[in-house]
């Protein structure tokens, strides 16, 4: 059942109390004061008033200073006060309302202007009252997303930074190659990794991974997959072999349900033979001494992680002198513009195919800056990974 509305009725003449009390009582709660200190205590009780009809004229303290007093205590300032009063000139009004009176009533008095009034005042009490039960709830569930979103971007950051000092950032040098690879987080950081490591006098180890989900899961899901490559690599020339017992050991207590693509490299550096193991990931690029492009597209198994006992096939490439291969995420592919057009493989295709004589650092920062040009400021939406290799050697043979 609805709560009865209470009204507090103050003046210093009982039979002004009586009249207006009989009109309202059928429908509200009445209390009565005859004074203004009387007032001033009810309007302080335990159950104040929703609403004070009060007179003007009284002895001691009249109802201006009444008014004054309970609109400058943070206790009382919201209780809506109608003056009833026989005064009826403007400037009185007027210095009602400036004290924060919201409505006149003269003397003597309409029954049904008192009750419309009433009516009124106490249904816009009722819904500001409402209103602010709404804001509080409101900034309450505020603070609980304010809260989540707080945790969760900590989270977000710590997986950055796990992301980000797990991938090198000085790399192998030679005469025989160069490489460089570059990994630029999302906002919401995903799993992106590269690695390339030198295994023996004759041999360097090459990779890239793309991890399913976000945040801290997939940062550490990406540490493992890239520290379980290397350490196999270090006792493993073949690619396959090498794949075969990660995705058997990131299987294991796998509660996530996380996979990873992968493309696997090891390139023996006397011969310029390339083996290779495509995990479900992107194709790269291979670009020959005339400038054309042939996609390595051959995929030699699904993504890792997602079912244990696959067995990953390997391909062998000979590369030859002043060849290079572009090795790429899909947050380059997938990048899109505010048109919603992916950037794809035909425009990398021919981005690559057009980049003249230059580094491996600086082709991989163009095909970086061209696709974050594509996409427009602030709408990178996935990680951005790009890792290049170039072969600058003639190929030799033993005597």
């Amino acid at each position: 059942m609805e709560k009865q509305q209470k009204i507090l009725i103050v003046d210093d003449e009982r039979l002004n109390i009586n009249v207006l009390a009989d009109l309202l009582k059928p429908k509200y709660k009445i209390m009565a004061a005859i004074n203004g200190m009387q007032a001033l205590k009810a309007a302080h009780s335990v159950n104040p008033p929703d609403l004070i009809l009060l007179d003007i004229m009284m002895p001691d303290m009249d109802g201006y200073e009444v008014c004054r007093q309970l609109k400058s205590d943070d206790a009382t300032k919201d209780i809506p006060i109608i003056f009833v009063t026989a005064m009826g000139q403007v400037e009185d009004e007027t210095k009602g309302l400036e004290l924060g009176a919201i409505d006149y009533l003269t003397k003597p008095i309409s029954p049904a202007i008192v009750e419309v009034r009433v009516k009124t005042q106490l249904a816009l009490k009722k819904n500001m009252e409402e209103l602010h039960r709404t804001m509080e709830q409101l900034h309450r569930a505020y603070a609980v997303i304010e809260t989540q979103k707080n945790r969760m971007q900590k989270e977000l950051n710590v997986g950055r930074d796990i992301q980000l000092a797990m991938v090198p950032k000085d790399f192998p040098v030679s005469s025989d190659y160069s490489i460089y690879a570059t990994l630029e987080p999302a906002r919401e950081v995903g799993g992106d990794f590269y690695d390339a490591f030198i295994v023996d006098e004759e041999h360097i180890c090459f990779c890239i991974g793309d991890v399913s989900g976000k945040g801290v899961p997939a940062a550490l899901f990406m540490a493992m997959a890239k520290t379980l490559i290397k350490s196999r690599a270090s006792t493993d020339s073949s690619t396959a072999s090498i794949v075969n017992h990660v995705n058997d050991d990131l299987c294991k207590d796998n509660e996530g349900c996380l996979f990873v693509t992968l493309y696997v490299c090891i390139f023996n550096v006397r011969t310029g033979e390339l083996l290779t193991t495509n995990a479900g990931h992107n194709p790269p690029l291979l670009k020959h001494r005339d400038g054309s492009i042939s996609p390595l597209a051959h995929v030699d198994g699904p993504m890792v992680g997602a079912m244990d006992g696959i067995v990953y096939s390997e391909k062998k490439y000979q590369l030859q002198n002043d060849e290079t291969v572009l090795l790429f995420t899909d947050g380059i592919t997938e990048a899109d513009n505010v048109n919603e057009e992916f950037f794809g493989d035909e425009r990398l295709e021919k981005l690559f195919g057009d980049w003249q004589e230059g580094s491996v650092e600086e082709l991989v920062e163009h095909v970086a800056e061209t696709t974050h040009a594509f996409e427009g400021e602030n709408r990178q939406a996935d990680d951005i990974t790009v890792l290049a290799f170039h072969y600058q050697r003639e190929k030799t043979t033993d005597a």
